[in-house]
């Protein structure tokens, strides 16, 4: 029986520009410096080794970081993994994403079952079946999928405790998920 094995990892630091669509955001250069240097920690995991990433900019950014210090191929682009879909938040951001964690929906905000329906086909479509797949994607998106994956899993907690970037290996057997690199 093969081993195969997800690594989730959060995009680096984007620049948020409340004018332009967050889809389009690029990378910080400390965002882009901190995606490089998470990328040369990872340099021990499973091979072979497949990269696949949202669609939006920061994702893809953060993508080009890793594959290029691992010396991989581009990595491929799934619409399916983007962020939540939601309005612009005036006030606070995070108290608003907090709820919308907790209850699994909120006015104009896209629903829990929807994102679990669309990273979850992305997944199947990706997620080779030996070595690592490491899949680029978002706070919220990755959050609701992991709360669905992982055996007791406090959502709004793990959601709270991501950083730009960050790396989270799922163990499909134990159903677990453990910080990289550790």
């Amino acid at each position: 029986m093969s081993q195969r094995n997800l690594l989730w990892i959060r995009h680096a630091l984007p620049d948020p520009d409340p004018a332009t669509p967050a889809h389009t955001w690029p990378l910080t250069p400390k965002g882009t410096e901190a995606a490089a240097r998470l990328a040369r920690s990872l340099s021990e995991l499973p091979l072979p080794l497949s990269v696949v990433a949202s669609s939006e900019r920061k994702a893809i950014e953060t993508a080009a970081q890793v594959t290029d210090a691992l010396g991989l191929d581009p990595a491929a682009i799934s619409a399916d993994l983007a962020e939540v879909q939601r309005p612009w938040v005036h006030g606070d951001y995070r108290a608003a994403a907090r709820a919308y964690l907790r209850s699994g929906s909120a006015p104009g905000w896209e629903s829990h079952a929807d994102v679990l329906q669309r990273v979850s086909r992305a997944l199947s479509q990706h997620w080779r079946p030996e070595g690592t797949t490491l899949v680029i994607g978002h706070g919220l998106a990755i959050g609701i999928w992991a709360s669905d994956a992982v055996d007791g899993l406090d959502i709004v907690e793990f959601w709270e405790g991501l950083t730009f970037p960050d790396a989270w290996l799922f163990d499909e057997h134990d159903r677990s998920f453990r910080r990289l690199p550790e």
